[in-house]
């Protein structure tokens, strides 16, 4: 299994499931939850990227500081440089020098006890616009699994709040977006990697309904050469210079990798996506996490009867690869 995508994984058991409960049938090529995964993935990377100007570590940062200063009363939680490393799982050096960054730009700030985000990042409305963007993503991917049937209803836990709060939605995001670079890193040791893989998943996935919706397929349909992506579609949704995926994805697209090269651009290889619903007690370890995730936000507010109430803004939009 360490060849291939856990994506399908990641919330198969999210929360305890209702006796009458079956998985979702599968529909194409594409397992349901690893496309819903991949649109998560994608908003997130697709935001953060942009607003880092492509500097992927950074905005690992940022997000480990903007989810430790959540944790504590009026957004004030610290985190030192070392254990932001740690936590990451980056060299001090790259996590220092980022940091070292983000304080230049005001976005965080030095405290006796650590670093957090600063009071100039707190006063900008655009920023807390994306923070609601980031909660909303989180909702959308709750709303649609429960809608495809990979998350079970069941009896979930008494919630404190009738909804889910911003600060709650936000940090469930961040958390989610975490625990996928972890749990995939022994497909994609670098975070930007699992960017790509997901950017080109989940256009291969709109390209695919889409063709099957103008087309009038019924049952599965197969990835085919037309539900490609280009790579300088890639890049140009990920704010990341050409030559740079590129170099990512060569070594990547040869026999036995995560990618298929075809005339129209790249697809996520068959083999790959065969094994992504595969199931074994190392894989549903790794992912307790992600399912703790879940049961928290369930029990911060998110109902799983009605996700949608949860929204800030309304249902986002799935971000088109063009």
């Amino acid at each position: 299994m360490d060849s291939v995508p856990n994506y399908a994984l990641a919330l198969q058991h999210a929360v305890p499931a209702a006796d009458n409960y079956a998985p979702a049938r599968q529909e194409g090529a594409i397992p349901p939850m690893a496309a819903l995964l991949a649109e998560f993935h994608s908003s997130m990377s697709i935001t953060g990227l942009r607003y880092f100007k492509g500097n992927m570590d950074r905005f690992l940062v940022f997000g480990l500081l903007l989810r430790t200063s959540l944790s504590q009363p009026d957004r004030r939680g610290t985190i030192s440089v070392h254990s932001a490393a740690m936590s990451l799982g980056r060299p001090f050096e790259t996590v220092r020098r980022h940091i070292c960054a983000l304080l230049d730009r005001r976005v965080c700030q030095r405290t006796r006890t650590g670093v957090m985000l600063s009071d100039a990042f707190w006063e900008r409305a655009d920023n807390w616009q994306q923070l609601r963007y980031a909660h909303d993503c989180f909702v959308r991917l709750i709303a649609d699994s429960v809608a495809k049937g990979t998350i079970p209803i069941g009896n979930p836990p008494a919630a404190r709040h009738p909804r889910l709060a911003l600060t709650d939605g936000v940090c469930a995001a961040i958390d989610l977006f975490l625990a996928l670079v972890d749990a995939n890193r022994s497909l994609c040791t670098e975070p930007l990697d699992l960017a790509v893989f997901s950017v080109v998943l989940h256009a291969n996935h709109q390209a695919l309904v889409a063709d099957r919706a103008l087309g009038g397929f019924g049952g599965a349909t197969p990835l085919l050469p037309r539900h490609a992506v280009r790579v300088a579609q890639v890049a140009r949704a990920l704010s990341t210079p050409d030559t740079t995926v590129r170099r990512r994805i060569a070594p990547r697209s040869t026999e036995g990798g995560p990618y298929r090269r075809t005339t129209n651009g790249l697809l996520v290889s068959p083999d790959c996506l065969r094994h992504c619903g595969q199931t074994s007690e190392e894989n549903n370890a790794k992912h307790g996490s992600i399912r703790l995730i879940i049961q928290r936000a369930v029990a911060a507010g998110l109902s799983l009867r009605d996700p949608a109430h949860s929204y800030c803004d309304g249902r986002p939009p799935s971000p088109q690869i063009d």
